[in-house]
C-alpha cells in the first residue's frame, strides 16, 4: 500500500513538473495546435477587419480556376452601383459565347446566340452554378469585348492591390478552353493565378461593399430562364450550403465560390457567420480533387473553420468598451483628449488570453496632426487617425499593405482650441 501511494505521489509530482515546464516554455499556447490541412495554401480572416487568423503558404501564387468569377462579379456590381449597368438590362449573346455555353467539358447554362438574357440571370448563373459563358457575356456587357474586359480585370486587380493576380480569362478556364475568346499569343494551358491572401482580400472587399452577393451565393438551387427555351435547374457546387452533403448546422456557410481545374485541384473560398456573431472568410487552395464532387476542399474548410472558433474568442471594441485616453492636444483647451474606434470592431484573441493584454499605439492622421499631438479644434466623432493594436507583446496580423492590425479612431467629444494668449505662451515655452 505504501509503495502504491509513493508511486501515485511520484506520478502527480512528475505531471506537475511537466506542467510548469510547459508553461515556462510557452508550451500551453493561446491557441490549439494549427490544423494540418491537406491543401497547398490556405488562410482565414475576419471579414470586417481583415485580421489574419490562420496562414499556410498564403502568399504562393496558384491557379484559382472559377474563383476568378469573384473579380468579374466585383466589376459587374461596381458597374451596377454606378448606373452603367442595370439588373434588367438585356445582354446579347455572341456566337462564340453561345458555343462555349454548349461545351460539355465546361460548367455552363445553355445560352442561345439569337436571344438576350438579363444581367441578373447571367449574374446568378455565374455565381450559383459557375457558368463560364454567362460571366463572359457579362464581361462583354461591361467592356464591349472579351479582351477589353480582361484589361479591366487586370486594372481593377491593381487598384485593389491584388498584386499576385495573373488574369487571362474572365471565368477562370484556361486560355485554350476560351477558344476564340482567348489570346492567340498566349499558351493554351495558361490560366489565372492568385495567392490565397489576395483571394481573401478580394472576398473581403466584395462582402463589405456588396453584401447582397450572399443572397445569391447562399442558394443551393435556382432556375435559369424558367419557362424559356433554355430553362435549366442550376445546382451550386458549394456542398457546404444547407441541404447539401457537407452542410453542418454549426457552420451555416452562405458563400462564397468554388474553383476547380486540373492545375488548381479543388479550391474554395468560404464564409460563415455563426450564432449571429462575426463573419469569417476562409480560403483553401489545391485540395484533393480526384473526381467531380470530391468533397475534400469542403472537409478541409470545415476543419479550418472549426479550428478558428475553437482557438479564438471575439472581443468587441466599442465606444463603451474601448477608449484611448491621454491623446496629447498641445494647443487644446484641454491638453488631452479621448478617442475610440470609429465603428464597433471585433478583434479575435486566443481562448486563454484577455483584453487586458492589448497594447495601443495611436497614429494621428497627417491632416489632424501637429507637432507632439492632435491639432485643435476638432469636432466630436471625427476620424483623426488609427490605432495599431498588439496583443501580449506581439503585433496582430491584418490582411492589408502594412500587415499589422490598424483600426480607425474617432474623437469622443468636441476638442476646443485654447485662446490665443494660452497658445502663444505654450508655443514660447516649447522653444525651450
Amino acid at each position: 500500500m505504501l509503495v502504491k501511494t509513493l508511486k501515485n505521489s511520484l506520478k502527480t509530482g512528475l505531471f506537475f513538473c511537466l506542467f510548469i515546464i510547459a508553461l515556462m516554455a510557452g508550451g500551453l499556447s493561446a491557441k490549439a495546435a494549427a490544423p494540418a490541412l491537406q491543401v497547398k495554401s490556405a488562410i482565414a480572416i475576419d471579414a470586417q477587419s481583415g485580421q489574419i487568423l490562420y496562414q499556410k503558404n498564403d502568399q504562393q501564387k496558384l491557379p484559382i480556376a472559377s474563383m476568378t468569377k469573384l473579380l468579374s462579379i466585383y466589376i459587374v456590381l461596381e458597374n451596377i452601383k454606378s448606373g452603367r449597368l442595370h439588373w434588367n438590362q438585356q445582354v446579347a449573346i455572341s456566337p462564340e459565347i453561345a458555343k462555349m455555353s454548349r461545351n460539355p467539358k465546361l460548367t455552363n447554362v445553355p445560352l442561345s446566340a439569337n436571344r438576350t438574357y438579363t444581367v441578373r440571370e447571367l449574374y446568378q448563373a455565374a455565381l450559383i452554378t459557375s457558368a463560364n459563358a454567362a460571366v463572359s457575356a457579362l464581361g462583354n456587357a461591361v467592356s464591349g469585348s472579351p479582351h477589353q474586359f480582361i484589361n479591366k480585370m487586370r486594372s481593377t486587380a491593381r487598384q485593389l492591390h491584388l498584386n499576385s493576380a495573373h488574369i487571362v480569362t474572365a471565368s477562370g478556364i484556361t486560355n485554350g478552353q476560351a477558344g476564340k475568346l482567348g489570346y492567340s499569343s498566349v499558351a493554351k494551358n495558361d490560366e489565372n493565378t492568385m495567392s490565397a491572401t489576395d483571394v481573401a482580400r478580394l472576398s473581403q472587399l466584395l462582402l463589405k461593399q456588396y453584401p447582397e452577393i450572399l443572397q445569391t451565393t447562399s442558394q443551393s438551387k435556382a432556375w435559369f430562364d424558367k419557362g424559356g427555351h433554355d430553362q435549366t435547374l442550376m445546382n451550386s457546387w458549394n456542398m457546404m450550403l444547407k441541404g447539401e452533403s457537407q452542410y453542418d448546422p454549426a457552420l451555416p456557410v452562405d458563400g462564397l465560390k468554388t474553383g476547380t481545374s486540373t492545375a488548381a485541384g479543388g479550391n474554395f473560398v468560404g464564409t460563415v457567420k455563426r450564432n449571429n456573431g462575426d463573419r469569417i472568410i476562409t480560403v483553401v487552395m489545391h485540395a484533393r480533387n480526384k473526381k467531380t464532387g470530391d468533397p475534400a476542399r469542403f472537409i478541409q474548410t470545415r476543419h479550418l473553420m472549426n479550428w478558428v472558433y475553437a482557438s479564438y474568442q471575439p472581443v468587441r471594441l466599442t465606444a463603451q468598451t474601448f477608449q484611448l485616453s491621454n491623446i496629447k492636444v498641445p494647443m487644446g483647451k484641454s491638453l488631452t483628449a479621448e478617442t475610440t474606434v470609429a465603428k464597433p470592431t471585433t478583434v479575435w484573441i486566443g481562448r486563454h488570453q484577455n483584453r487586458n493584454q492589448f497594447r495601443s499605439k495611436v497614429l494621428i492622421a497627417k491632416n489632424h496632426r501637429e507637432e507632439n499631438g492632435l491639432k485643435a479644434p476638432v469636432a466630436a466623432n471625427t476620424t483623426v487617425g488609427q490605432v495599431q493594436l498588439s496583443l501580449a507583446g506581439k503585433p496582430i496580423s491584418q490582411i492589408d499593405q502594412t500587415g499589422t492590425l490598424k483600426l480607425p479612431i474617432k474623437t469622443i467629444n468636441d476638442i476646443n482650441q485654447a485662446n490665443w494668449l494660452v497658445r502663444t505662451w505654450r508655443y514660447f515655452w516649447s522653444l525651450f
